[in-house]
């Protein structure tokens, strides 16, 4: 599959009868649906949308032509990760990635609420440098040490049990590129071993789980994304196939 971004002025591709996502291949918001549907090894098709040059067709599928939307029958859709998710998890329920207990489905809503901080101060750090802030540093290492205690008290391999869940699925995109902010010069963000060592051996972990393997980039490759995109000019269709961690598998159901 092309990694090719489609922008204004492309048409759409032909309806190919399966679940289609339109994504941007360095969204992390769009990474949490494509990580689900690996997951639940469905078949779909990714189309890349370039986000300054949007085509025009997008918003017939999202309102407000953003990333990601799934367009779960031809012609129609939902957006929103977190509503694409959910709603994939429960239509397709043989591989379940939520807790059957309500407390829990709270506690990991509540986890990834929490986390937010640690988000917004990567994206500063990322794409806004000059408006950075020591508390935003401070926020974003709170964010990760509630992280690894949540780990640490949960006593399980990922957040969800013994194999990941929704909630991994959420969170582990921002962790993907959070591992790029060193390689920027922003030493201030690095996930130290010796500090971090539960979150260091759950980032390992999560590298290896197939549905994230198929899809993740290397940290090399997002600070290259971000550069071009802090200076004005987003590289979309800067990937070959060397720069993913592996090609994704082959899918099985419908």
């Amino acid at each position: 599959m092309s990694e090719k971004h489609l922008q204004t002025g492309d048409e759409l591709p032909a309806y190919g009868g399966k679940m289609r996502l339109f994504a941007m291949r360095f969204c992390p918001y769009a990474e949490r649906s494509v990580l689900v549907l690996n997951a639940k090894n469905l078949q779909y098709d990714l189309v890349y949308i370039n986000l300054d040059q949007k085509p025009e067709w997008i918003f017939n599928f999202s309102p407000k032509g953003t990333v990601p939307a799934l367009e779960y029958g031809q012609g129609k859709a939902i957006f929103d990760s977190n509503i694409i998710i959910v709603y994939l998890d429960e239509k397709y329920p043989d591989v379940p990635l939520q807790s059957t207990d309500p407390l829990r489905r709270a506690e990991d809503k509540m986890l990834v609420e929490k986390f937010a901080g640690a988000q917004s101060a990567y994206y500063t750090a990322a794409f806004n440098a000059p408006a950075l802030r020591p508390d935003m540093v401070e926020t974003y290492h709170k964010g990760l040490e509630m992280l690894q205690k949540e780990i640490e008290n949960r006593g399980t391999k990922y957040i969800h049990g013994n194999e990941p869940g929704l909630v991994d699925y959420t969170i582990w995109p921002f962790l993907e590129r959070f591992l790029a902010l060193p390689l920027l010069g922003k030493n201030e963000f690095a996930i130290e071993k010796t500090k971090y060592e539960v979150l260091t051996n759950y980032i390992e972990a999560m590298k290896n789980v197939p549905a994230v393997k198929s899809y993740c980039l290397a940290p090399e490759t997002h600070a290259k994304y971000i550069e071009s995109r802090a200076k004005g000019n987003p590289d979309y269709n800067m990937l070959d196939t060397s720069a993913v961690c592996c090609m994704r598998p082959r899918k099985k159901k419908e």
